[in-house]
């Protein structure tokens, strides 16, 4: 139980550490024309403060991990999986 608690909270750690990196980057894509890029990251900031909003709410930690686990929808794009990683996944 407590590998899997470690191992959920470096993957929380690196995801957050990406959209960080990510956020400070839209000034960049603004200023390169690279509009779709910075809309994306705008949308993983809005879906990051809805998390974190519906976090604060009374029973809001089951709500906000049920959206992300069951949604990909919901995820911002640091948090989403790629498909070569669930193949590692399964094969391990």
């Amino acid at each position: 139980m407590i590998h899997k608690l470690k191992k959920f909270s470096k993957k929380m750690g690196h995801g957050l550490k990406q959209e960080y990196k990510e956020t400070k980057e839209i000034p960049k894509h603004i200023k390169n024309r690279e509009y779709k890029k910075a809309a994306q990251q705008v949308c993983d900031l809005g879906r990051m403060t809805l998390l974190s909003v519906l976090w604060v709410l009374p029973g809001g930690g089951v709500l906000s991990a049920t959206l992300v686990k069951f949604s990909k929808k919901f995820r911002p794009s640091a948090f989403r999986e790629d498909e070569s990683e669930k193949e590692q996944n399964s094969a391990s």
